[in-house]
């Protein structure tokens, strides 16, 4: 019987990336304070620009979660069901959370407002894959895992870069907000420029995702197009090889009929010679009965001849077929891998 191939899995588990929440706080003039838990109030002095002090403090946490499964659809399986989700509840293999959040003060400046001091915070969190039993895996699949695992964390660093990139260029974007004439007017600014930024930073994050699914699918491609030739010409094999296993049994019928009507006639040549007829009489039978036997065992011969060869053809169809049933598993399981 054909060996059943493993299952090909379409589930593409990419890392993902999340944006938590967003929190402000500001402090500026005689206006009041706005955000969330983290605002700030602040008594307000003049400023030159040259004070201007806006800085970053982002913050990176990393976590891990534990994969069951020795098998490559069996730790598959269990991603899919297990791997962590983001805020719109898409599940990956990996997964970058961040939560933003500013603190700013601004102060009068020749009657004008102008910040005065900014924090912009970043705080991310990386969760990753970690297999609970690494020693209960095969080298083979130790190995793929291993790999794999470095590529999420790949994948999820590159999430990080880009939030940190990010927040530099919101960094970059609020040393070029100038005075503007109410401590009022420049939190609207500020806040417009917050807003535009963040809308950057995930288009290109989402622009990381999109390249990442062309990549893989780009390696994926010829392996899955090897793949499916394979079954093809593996479908084709077993095609011929129940061909022949019809002939064979066919054939392998025929013969055992054979032989059954060959012992019937030996046995009634024997009660010839046995009876008490004229040897005349019996030479007419026995010339008849040799005959019939004859016919028969020739058609046994070459039933036999075909029988045998149909086996001989089947075997090299049947070496090929699980040849290439090994090759395709192995591609699968590559295939699965790529991800």
């Amino acid at each position: 019987m054909i060996v059943s191939l493993p299952r090909r899995f379409e589930f593409f588990l990419f890392a993902a990336f999340a944006v938590v929440a967003l929190s402000l706080s500001c402090g500026g003039g005689d206006a009041p304070s706005h955000g969330g838990d983290s605002s700030t109030s602040s008594q307000l002095s003049p400023a030159e620009p040259s004070d201007v002090d806006i800085k970053l403090d982002p913050s990176l946490e990393t976590t891990y979660y534990d994969v069951q499964g020795t098998t490559t659809e069996a730790i598959f399986s269990y991603i899919e069901r297990n791997g962590p989700t983001d805020g719109e509840g898409k599940r990956g293999s990996g997964l970058t959370s961040v939560v933003w959040g500013y603190e700013w003060q601004g102060g009068p400046e020749t009657g004008e407002c102008s910040i005065r001091s900014m924090t912009i915070k970043a705080e991310m969190v990386v969760t990753l894959p970690r297999h609970a039993d690494p020693e209960a895996l095969s080298p083979a699949i130790r190995s793929n895992w291993d790999e794999y695992a470095k590529s999420v964390a790949v994948h999820e660093q590159t999430h990080v870069d880009i939030y940190n990139a990010g927040a530099e260029a919101i960094r970059q974007r609020m040393l070029e907000i100038g005075p503007m004439a109410s401590c009022d007017e420049l939190e609207a600014e500020i806040k417009r420029v917050w807003a535009e930024q963040q809308t950057e930073i995930n288009e290109q994050q989402a622009e990381f995702h999109e390249q990442e699914f062309d990549r893989l699918a780009q390696q994926r491609a010829p392996i899955g197009a090897k793949i499916d030739a394979n079954r093809v010409e593996i479908n084709s094999l077993q095609a011929q090889i129940r061909t022949l296993d019809g002939a064979i049994t066919a054939l392998r019928n025929e013969i055992d009929s054979l032989i059954t009507d060959i012992n019937a006639v030996d046995q009634q040549i024997t009660q010839v010679n046995q009876s008490s007829e004229s040897a005349q009489d019996k030479q007419a039978k026995l010339v008849i009965l040799v005959q019939q036997r004859n016919a028969l065992q020739s058609r046994h011969n070459s039933a036999v001849d075909e029988h045998n060869q149909a086996l001989s053809d089947r075997e090299p169809l049947v070496a090929q077929r699980d040849q290439l049933i090994d090759e395709t598993n192995e591609l699968v399981d590559e295939f699965n891998w790529t991800r």
